[in-house]
């Protein structure tokens, strides 16, 4: 019984491909990462079969138009009944870092417009300490990515209690996901008491009700870069260590499933 998280960054996009940073803007999948997310869904789902469909329970997306095509494109090889049985929730926490100011910008130009505005005079820009101008903060986008990691690990918690596997998909963007990933691992991250009315408002960010809404008395938020990379298209694997969903862990076989020998093995040099 095994209860995984699987975030899945979007295909090629025109601005993925040339490094601009797209938080808001809604951009379709090049015609290379259309294809590129076909693949990726016959080898997970068919060819490779890293991932029986039949445990995914849900599926959380960013509202954003590349994000939503992604999952069309993976999803392809499944029967309608399949697809069926896979609850897709449109959840707006999920959304890309809103990046203001920065929209739209590579890096480099990024770097040149706060120094034109006297900024990062003793320390270069770091966005995950620093944020965006116009944009979000650190502290706001870990808020609303502590909301889902929330929401996610209690529906994990209540599969685990009915006995049943269940793999939860995440459609989302570089930044948001590569955040994500460092929030789940938890001592990456800073511990934030929730004491501001915007840090305990209920955004109403999704509509399921299906999904209880976690009212959060903390939150966790990066300060520094967690130094993992996803690529556009790129796939990975959150899991429990123990089976306990109180330990958040990364899975580094990916979405690789042993044989259940190896498992058993596996569980014998662990005890």
């Amino acid at each position: 019984m095994t209860q995984r998280c699987i975030i899945v960054r979007h295909g090629q996009t025109e601005w993925s491909k040339s490094g601009q940073y797209t938080g808001l803007t809604d951009l379709p999948l090049t015609e290379f990462g259309v294809k590129q997310m076909e693949r990726t869904g016959r080898s997970i789902f068919r060819d490779n079969a890293f991932i029986d469909p039949n445990n995914v329970t849900y599926i959380f997306t960013s509202p954003r138009l590349r994000a939503r095509q992604t999952i069309d494109l993976v999803l392809e090889t499944l029967t309608p009944e399949q697809k069926s049985k896979i609850r897709i929730v449109v959840d707006e926490d999920l959304r890309e870092w809103e990046y203001g100011d920065y929209e739209g910008l590579l890096t480099h130009e990024i770097v040149a417009l706060r120094k034109s505005r006297g900024l990062d005079k003793t320390v270069p820009w770091n966005i995950w300490r620093d944020g965006c101008e116009n944009g979000e903060t650190t502290q706001q986008i870990g808020l609303r990515l502590s909301r889902i990691i929330a929401r996610i690990q209690n529906l994990h918690r209540k599969h685990q209690s009915e006995g049943r596997s269940s793999d939860i998909m995440v459609f989302a963007h570089g930044h948001a996901l590569r955040y994500f990933a460092g929030l789940w691992f938890q001592k990456l991250a800073v511990e934030q008491k929730c004491n501001n009315e915007w840090e305990r408002v209920n955004p109403d960010s999704y509509k399921d009700d299906t999904v209880p809404y976690v009212q959060l008395d903390t939150y966790r938020y990066l300060n520094d870069n967690p130094f993992f990379l996803l690529d556009a298209g790129g796939i990975g694997v959150l899991s429990y260590a123990h089976n306990s969903i109180d330990e958040p862990a990364l899975a580094l076989a990916g979405a690789f499933v042993p044989p259940p020998e190896e498992q058993s093995q596996h569980e014998e040099v662990r005890k």
